[in-house]
């Protein structure tokens, strides 16, 4: 007896057990039976951008060399490496003593041309013969001192006596002296000329050729001055006091930072829908600084063997310097965007087996399947080109149970 309640016992068990069990079990509803419970969208117009974001690294904008124009001595350092500089800031001085005597003497010559010029044209040649023999004579004075000293700072320097500096200073002055003794004799040959052939126009050019000269000598001063071409920090300093420079060697780089290059490497599926202009937004943490825009300016249109990626620069305002030289940045790139896209949920989206997309869209109470035209994808919207109008209300959530036959709904919020 006890045997026989202890089976009826356990068939209860087994009865209520698999009545639970049916009760909390989740069918999807049998084609032309209940209605499925959906959820709907109403397409609409908003803007809508499709972006990637790649990371970078910030680099200077433009490098640039500085060299001296003309030989000498560094005499004086102004700038060091990490200190600001605006264009035209001076950041060495060499010594001038040589060229401004370069200069002085190619403006006392132009002023004796002019004075030469002058009674060429007012007929008093008897005078302006003597001014030029007496700059001759006073040309060739310096050429025999400076000659002479030469040999003697050479014989020196030989031995071992006196610096390279010394030596090379005679040299110049023994150089100079044969230019102003050159000068001096063409002059006089010219105006000799001017005087028998009562040429104005000789000593016209006689003028002229002063004239270039003195300019000559006031550039090659100035550039004793060494200045910044732009403006940005200072990257390399070549340059000591007592050195002596040589022209078209690097003595300082700068480097410009009022803009900057984040450079970035591209994959192949994303590089064909970015070209210089394409808008980016920087967001660069180690200096806490976001939404920053920033332009495409170079596309790399060859990819890198090493990593299979093309190279794009995108160039930043960076007026306030706050960028750095190195650092890493978060470049966001939209490749493709719309002001006025129709929009939908990207799930709602489907895709049939012969690669053809659709939605369903709610009529009431009937689901009908919409062969749409995609346009732009992000993981939330997908802009739909054809298919559908503004304001259709889409099925977001409970498609999975819907087909053409089993198209009865039930919208719920």
């Amino acid at each position: 007896m006890k045997k026989l309640s202890s089976i009826i016992l356990v068939i209860v068990l087994i009865i209520t057990l698999s009545a639970c069990g049916k009760d909390k079990k989740t069918v999807a509803p049998e084609a032309g039976t209940d209605a499925v419970n959906v959820t709907v969208f109403e397409a609409k117009e908003q803007a809508l951008e499709n972006t990637v974001t790649y990371t970078g690294e910030i680099r200077a904008s433009e490098y640039t060399s500085v060299s001296a124009k003309v030989s000498g001595t560094a005499k004086v350092i102004y700038k060091e490496v990490g200190d600001y500089v605006n264009e035209g800031d001076i950041l060495a001085q060499l010594d001038d003593a040589d060229y401004r005597s370069q200069y002085n003497q190619a403006k006392a010559q132009y002023n004796s041309t002019l004075a030469q010029y002058n009674s060429a044209t007012n007929g008093s040649a008897q005078q302006t013969k003597l001014q030029l023999e007496a700059a001759l004579n006073s040309a060739q004075i310096e050429y025999n001192n400076a000659k002479t000293n030469y040999e003697n700072q050479k014989v020196l320097y030989e031995n071992g006596a006196i610096s390279k500096t010394a030596f090379d200073s005679a040299l110049t002055r023994f150089e100079n002296a044969q230019i102003n003794l050159n000068s001096a004799q063409n002059n006089y040959d010219l105006t000799i000329n001017v005087i028998l052939n009562e040429s104005n126009a000789t000593a016209k050019a006689a003028l002229d050729g002063a004239s270039v000269a003195v300019d000559m000598a006031e550039s090659a001063l100035n550039n004793t001055v060494i200045r910044a071409p732009i403006s940005g920090y200072i990257g390399n300093r070549n340059i000591n006091k007592g050195q002596l420079v040589s022209p078209g060697v690097e003595i300082y780089s700068i480097k410009a930072t009022d803009c900057v290059q984040a450079e970035i490497n591209v994959t192949e599926s994303i590089i064909s829908s970015i070209a210089e202009g394409t808008k980016a937004i920087i967001n660069v943490k180690s200096a806490g600084m976001e939404n920053i825009a920033g332009v495409v300016s170079v596309v790399s249109p060859v990819k890198s063997q090493q990593t299979g990626m093309y190279k794009v620069s995108v160039t930043i305002e960076n007026e306030d310097g706050q960028l750095k030289d190195g650092m890493f940045a978060d470049i966001t790139l939209t490749i493709n965007d719309s002001a006025n896209a129709l929009v939908v949920p990207t799930e709602s989206v489907l895709e049939d087996e012969n690669g053809e997309k659709y939605v369903y869209v709610a009529d009431g109470n009937t689901a009908n399947k919409v062969t749409v035209v995609i346009g732009i994808t992000t993981d939330n919207y997908t802009e739909i080109a054809s298919g559908i109008t503004n304001g259709d209300k889409v099925i977001v959530s409970g498609i999975e149970y819907l087909s053409e036959k089993n198209n009865s709904i039930n919208i719920v919020k």
